[in-house]
């Protein structure tokens, strides 16, 4: 794994804040859903959106408003939001990528820092080590953690494989009664809420024994919004008289100056059959269902820090592992570097003196998550290519930093392309590259909607040729396309060898949990009961 530092700020110190000894670790929940658009949240414009519980954390704490993944796609999104390292340089480049169990993750430093930490729900781990550093991991994955979904870069686009994205979830979506991501979901929900149950049980233990209590990091993973749009009738009847608007461009872009959502759409399906309007609306109300479904957990779990007296110390973070583009440009589901599918919604709440209130302009990026959380730890600053978006807001408060003073990169190099892509985010300015694809620069400030390549634009020479030069410090590109040849076709050999014979899944199965009564049966039924005022 290199140090080489991909992403930073350019703008001095900024200041961290301020700890006094009395002041005990906070408790730390992070909520992430899969597949949530920044944009379809109340708070960040959306008014068709029904997120009255996000928007109350966006009100109340700290919004970022440029806040991106690292890749739109699941696996390499996650594994680069753990480590605070991009997915090149892990070496974790699509799905089908296993991630390092000997890479420190978020949940390695705060458990070294004393804290408690506990995996509920989804995390997309692929490989052996499902836990990466969570002291517990409470449910199982909703997909294999297996390394069966391998791109083939040598595959003409009309060779599919099995497992590539269809568009058959729009043309089905609706509503549904059960389905195995709402079974996995309020799994997730309910083993969220009895966690936080037993976080207190062990504070009160530890206060029985003369001891402080552990301060905890929960990660709550919900799979919902991600396709296929199948949210439960509740939901889906609370936009019946909503006008939740159509698609603002739906026309594909040209392939000359765009070829990769030619390549998305042609992987997808979408270039031999399309939606029609009616079929589009129905699939983004589903959507948007799922989102308020989404919202609705995110409510029980404040509603049940606020019950157990934990919401003094504790900080909440929601945010997503990528966006979805809902028949944007002609494009579903992830995968591209526009903004619809590669920004995230990033909301913090706490306490203020760990949380500035606030919206915040500064360009930030998952990568970003880990020092944020060893920030609110306490422990000792990692070496990272990434910053405490905490910082950051206090820094861009004070004036000591803005937009221009930190470039994010966003790396493509999965399925629906031959070559790596990789997209620069440097003030109002988003860069984009891919060998044989043409270069594309677009102004967010005059070009929110990314209509218009201004890339040969004489005007944007200097800017090109400025986001070109950081792109080249940072990349070999014929070394990166040749590792991850290399890396495809090691994996499928790897893959289809243990295909043969027995069969032994990396699937993570919970182990069997000492709950109600075990042993003890009057020790046990005084642990279980929460006292008033327990924390």
């Amino acid at each position: 794994m290199s140090d080489h530092q991909n992403i930073s700020h350019r703008a001095g110190t900024v200041s961290p804040p301020e700890h006094s000894p009395s002041v005990s670790p906070p408790n730390i929940v992070v909520i992430q859903a899969d597949q949530m658009a920044a944009q379809a949240l109340g708070a960040y414009g959306d008014t068709a959106a029904k997120t009255p519980h996000m928007d109350a954390l966006a009100e109340e704490g700290a919004v970022f408003d440029r806040a991106y993944c690292n890749s739109p796609l699941c696996a390499p999104s996650r594994a680069s939001m753990m480590t605070g390292v991009m997915p090149s340089e892990l070496g974790c480049f699509d799905n089908g990528d296993d991630f390092a169990s000997s890479v420190p993750t978020f949940a390695h430093r705060l458990r070294l820092a004393g804290y408690h930490t506990a995996l509920v729900g989804r995390m997309h781990f692929i490989g052996a080590d499902q836990h990466h550093g969570f002291e517990e991991r409470l449910t199982t994955d909703v997909y294999p953690a297996d390394l069966d979904m391998v791109p083939d870069w040598t595959l003409p686009l009309e060779q599919k494989l099995q497992w590539y994205h269809d568009a058959d979830p729009v043309f089905t979506a609706g509503v549904s009664q059960a389905s195995v991501q709402q079974d996995f979901d309020d799994e997730v929900g309910f083993r969220t809420l009895r966690h936080l149950n037993d976080r207190v049980r062990a504070n009160q233990a530890a206060a029985a024994a003369g001891e402080e209590a552990q301060p905890f990091l929960m990660v709550s993973s919900f799979i919902h919004p991600h396709d296929p749009y199948e949210p439960p009738q509740e939901h889906w009847d609370r936009f019946a008289d909503v006008e939740i608007p159509d698609p603002a461009h739906p026309e594909v872009p040209d392939i000359a100056e765009d070829p990769h959502s030619h390549r998305l759409r042609a992987m997808s399906g979408f270039d031999e059959r399309y939606p029609d309007l009616e079929q589009v609306r129905n699939a983004r109300r589903a959507y948007y269902a799922a989102v308020s479904y989404i919202d609705d957990h995110v409510g029980r779990i404040r509603e049940r820090l606020d019950s157990l007296g934990l919401s003094e110390n504790t900080v909440i973070l929601v945010t997503a592992d990528h966006g979805d583009m809902l028949g944007e440009k002609g494009l579903w589901y992830k995968m591209s570097p526009y903004e619809r599918s590669s920004r995230v919604p990033l909301i913090a709440y706490g306490p203020e003196h760990l949380v500035p209130r606030g919206r915040h302009q500064t360009p930030v990026s998952l990568l970003d998550l880990m020092p944020t959380l060893v920030d609110l730890a306490g422990a000792p600053s990692p070496k990272a290519a990434g910053d405490s978006v905490l910082r950051i807001a206090r820094g861009e408060q004070a004036g000591e930093i803005g937009p221009e003073d930190r470039p994010v990169i966003i790396e493509y190099l999965a399925e629906g392309t031959y070559r790596p892509q990789l997209s620069i985010i440097s003030g109002q300015y988003k860069y984009v590259i891919c060998p044989g694809d043409p270069d594309q620069l677009f102004d967010l400030a005059t070009d929110p909607d990314e209509l218009h390549n201004a890339a040969r634009k004489e005007k944007h020479a200097a800017t090109v040729a400025r986001l070109r030069g950081e792109l080249d410090a940072r990349y070999d590109m014929a070394a990166l396309e040749a590792g991850i040849l290399e890396s495809q076709d090691r994996r499928r050999l790897v893959a289809e060898a243990l295909n043969m014979g027995r069969k032994r899944s990396f699937d993570h199965n919970p182990e069997p949990e000492q709950r109600y009564v075990r042993g003890d049966f009057w020790a046990a039924l005084d642990y279980g009961t929460i006292r008033d005022g327990a924390r």
